[in-house]
């Protein structure tokens, strides 16, 4: 039996860059249409779209009638693919489409020692977990993750997993609670399967910013997604540039503390303008993040003191260190509302040169921030591609780097019970070789 497929591809506003992004699906011609997206941030417009497939049952040449008022954000490609699926779970054959379309044809070789290795993934950041499990030499894990009419979810593991070693990847990002419980119900689907050990890798942590009690009273959020992680089965939890380090200690299993700022490092060594370059860090909290980074790069650091006003305002008290005649390099660890940016222009006044680059390790980029990214001083966003950034996101300014070779290396050290320190180098991607072609 032969699956056919058209390719889905999205974009940011009008005159964007078409990407490719999902597809719609049918197990055999004539049989019903499903839609395979990453766009659960989305999902008024994936609703629609999977209403009127089932609604309509229109044949797949004509599904573009699928994207109602959203076809200047969203396309297929008029070409019909096919696949191979005999014999093959449903999950499986959407993960091979899915890598396909992703352009991920190249895999590094597989690795005999490793044949009790499994990678999965939710639904948060497949682009990401198909990336590490390429550079792992491995498909993705065949795993059904559905959710029934009521919003719950459905999870079941397609393939065998008893006594394997498996790493679920997920990060929590928006829809967060979605895609925390989601993450839950998958590493207890693996457990019941009699997985040796589970790893959950969290590329980026839900509540991480409420890791204590501020004013009193209230929940410490962090501490609790800790508690339902172990009550699930995890034996290991891996996460990047958490927001506050104490996290850790919420943990009775081993935790690794993985940290993008070698890779951008690598990224911002190859700029031109690295030399006339300082590196910034918006408060003191993240100052040994931007020491570490500054230090990688081979510039001067400066460190901005802030206050918070009764309102929510933020002002920035003091700028120790010299931006005169400098390009800022503003570190942080997230991006949500871009508020860190309202702090830039006092770099200015100090004498910084109006041309700012921010590395941000996730971005989370609500409305807010991506308005802000228009402003005129502002030269490029770094980020990792620890949350996915869908294509009506992707502003023109926004670079992504990924951290798939990373936590590949990361998994492949775990698995065989070698070191990954190496990784905490400055120098890690460009000594390990993580970013060689397959």
């Amino acid at each position: 039996m032969e699956a056919r497929y058209r390719t889905m591809q999205a974009r940011w506003g009008e005159g964007g860059i078409w990407r490719n992004w999902g597809f719609i699906f049918q197990m055999g011609e004539g049989s019903p249409l499903h839609l395979h997206h990453n766009t659960d941030e989305f999902q008024g417009f994936v609703h629609e779209a999977e209403e009127h497939l089932r609604a309509q049952r229109p044949p797949l040449e004509r599904a573009d009638g699928a994207f109602g008022g959203h076809s200047g954000s969203f396309r297929l490609l008029p070409e019909i693919q096919t696949w191979d699926a005999s014999g093959k779970a449903e999950s499986a054959l959407v993960n091979e489409i899915e890598a396909n379309v992703l352009g991920l044809v190249q895999m590094s070789p597989r690795d005999e020692a490793e044949d009790d290795l499994c990678v999965f993934s939710g639904t948060a950041n497949r682009p990401l977990a198909q990336a590490v499990a390429h550079r792992l030499g491995l498909p993705l894990g065949a795993m059904a993750i559905d959710r029934f009419p009521d919003t719950e979810v459905f999870v079941q593991i397609d393939e065998m997993v008893r006594k394997r070693d498996v790493y679920v990847i997920q990060p929590c990002s928006a829809p967060v609670n979605e895609h925390l419980m989601e993450l839950l119900l998958v590493i207890d689907a693996l457990r019941r399967a009699s997985a040796a050990q589970i790893t959950a890798i969290l590329p980026y942590y839900p509540y991480a910013r409420q890791e204590r009690m501020a004013r009193g009273r209230e929940a410490i959020s962090a501490r609790v997604v800790a508690n339902m992680l172990e009550a699930a089965g995890v034996a290991r939890v891996i996460y990047v540039d958490i927001h506050a380090e104490a996290i850790q200690g919420f943990f009775n299993v081993p935790v690794d503390w993985l940290q993008a700022y070698p890779t951008f490092a690598r990224y911002f060594l190859n700029q031109r303008f690295v030399r006339d370059a300082v590196v910034v860090s918006p408060d003191v909290g993240r100052a040994r993040l931007a020491g570490r980074f500054a230090q990688a790069l081979g510039v001067p650091l400066v460190v901005m003191q802030k206050r918070r006003g009764a309102a929510g305002s933020v002002e920035t008290t003091h700028v120790v260190g010299d931006v005169e005649g400098k390009i800022p390099i503003l570190i942080d660890d997230i991006m949500a509302s871009g508020s860190a940016l309202t702090q830039v222009p006092e770099l200015f006044r100090h004498g910084a040169r109006p041309e700012v680059h921010l590395a941000i390790t996730h971005p989370v980029l609500l409305p807010s921030a991506l308005a802000r990214l228009d402003a005129e001083w502002l030269a490029e966003l770094v980020v990792a591609d620890t949350v996915l950034v869908p294509p009506p996101k992707q502003h023109p300014k926004l670079q992504v780097l990924s951290v798939a070779p990373m936590l590949a290396y990361a998994i492949r050290g775990i698995h065989r019970g070698t070191s990954i320190s190496p990784l905490w180098r400055p120098d890690a991607p460009q000594e390990l070789g993580l970013y060689e072609e397959l």
